[in-house]
């Protein structure tokens, strides 16, 4: 008898108790089932979180930001100009590996239209900012360098703006809107954004914008008001730690050595989306491998009542000239068998348990259909069923053929 047909004996062995075999195998699915959809819904619960954070930068972002001086340093404070154009002027001179530089100037304003109001935020940028921060125009266009160089009176706007001023199927390129009562012609308009979180749209804050060049921001606009932030963009991951040294240093130079700004990334951030992300993979995992150790309990415990069964159909198959090894790998290869499709049922039921919840649930909360959840799944069913039936594979494979045919 060789290996081979060891293989077919233990599945026709499985064949032969198919309610036993059936009860064994849905232990495994649930198992599978748990680990699937569990893992899908915290997929689906941090894809909006990191897509939030993509859409702000990535990891490749970098921000001079103010802070408050130090008591130390409080009577001194005057002595800095703060953050200006001159600042982002060094920076673009001092870095060349920088791939982006946009200074910023964020405040709140008031747009009419026609007996229309909205209030909402205004920042004065320079064109860097839409690859910064991954705006894409969707009608009209970005800023000419004419634009930065007259101080025009130009604005782009998000679609919240869009809507609260003009009329659906209004023309908004080429029309006039009134910042603080100065009037402004409309040159773009944004892509919409959405990426919902229960009710929550995480992109909201990228259609309540409006941009208008830097220059015209702080001449004619709020002059005198200085820059809210410097948003920088690294080429290459690996130079931002670099940068941000550098940045720094530039900084704190041209700042006369007052600690009134900070240098950030994104990375702390991110430090902690992928510590709560592991913390979720952690507890996920851990209901399903109880689910999956039960089933595994459940097979050896079949594998070894079916042992007792079978005493001695096993000495006859040995006395016929089947080795140790064939009985084993008949036994082993019931146990795979069993998790194995037990495996497969699981991965199935998932998919239609993960599609049914993400046609009930919000886009933000629905689960999504990760390929490595069902690979980690289908493995761990595999790897179940072998370790759950080598103990008994081996009791089988040792019994002495001459004390198995006595057995009654």
């Amino acid at each position: 008898m060789n290996l081979f047909s060891g293989i077919l004996n233990g599945l026709g062995e499985i064949w032969a108790h198919k309610l036993r075999s059936f009860l064994t195998m849905l232990c495994v699915m649930l198992g599978v089932m748990s680990m699937v959809v569990t893992t899908g819904l915290v997929e689906g619960m941090f894809a909006s979180w990191s897509t939030s954070l993509e859409e702000g930068g990535g990891v490749e972002k970098i921000s001079g930001v103010p802070k408050e001086v130090g008591m130390r340093q409080q009577p001194f404070r005057a002595l800095s100009p703060g953050f200006t154009l001159d600042d982002e002027q060094a920076l673009r001179r001092l870095l060349p590996d920088l791939a982006q530089i946009s200074p910023e100037l964020d405040v709140t304003v008031k747009f009419q239209r026609r007996g229309k109001s909205h209030s909402g935020r205004l920042q004065g940028v320079r064109n860097d900012i839409f690859a910064i921060n991954r705006y894409e125009i969707e009608e009209g266009r970005m800023f000419a360098d004419i634009d930065m160089a007259d101080r025009a009176e130009v604005i782009v706007l998000g679609t919240q703006v869009v809507d609260a001023l003009f009329e659906k199927n209004e023309p908004v390129v080429g029309g006039w809107v009134e910042v603080d009562g100065r009037p402004m012609r409309v040159i773009g308009v944004l892509k919409h954004y959405e990426t919902f979180y229960d009710d929550y749209n995480v992109l909201g804050w990228k259609n309540q914008i409006a941009f208008v060049p830097i220059t015209t921001m702080q001449h004619k606009l709020k002059p005198g008001v200085a820059l809210s932030w410097l948003n920088m963009k690294a080429a290459r991951l690996s130079q931002v730690g670099e940068l941000v040294d550098a940045a720094t240093n530039i900084l704190g130079h041209r700042h006369r050595g007052i600690e009134d700004f900070r240098v950030k990334t994104n990375e702390e951030q991110l430090a902690s989306f992928a510590r709560t992300k592991a913390s979720f993979y952690f507890f996920a995992a851990g209901i399903a491998g109880i689910s999956l150790l039960v089933s595994g309990i459940g097979i050896m415990n079949l594998m070894l009542a079916s042992i007792n069964e079978r005493v001695r159909e096993i000495g006859i198959r040995k006395a016929l000239g089947a080795t140790g090894r064939n009985i084993f790998s008949q036994f082993v290869a019931e146990a795979v068998a069993l998790s194995l499709f037990g495996g497969i049922l699981g991965v199935g039921v998932a998919v239609g348990v993960i599609l049914m919840l993400k046609a009930m649930l919000p886009p933000g909360l629905a689960p999504l259909l990760s390929a490595s959840a069902f690979v980690v799944g289908f493995t761990f069913s595999v790897v179940v069923g072998i370790i759950a039936g080598i103990y008994p594979a081996l009791q089988a494979s040792k019994l002495d053929p001459i004390d198995a045919l006595r057995y009654e």
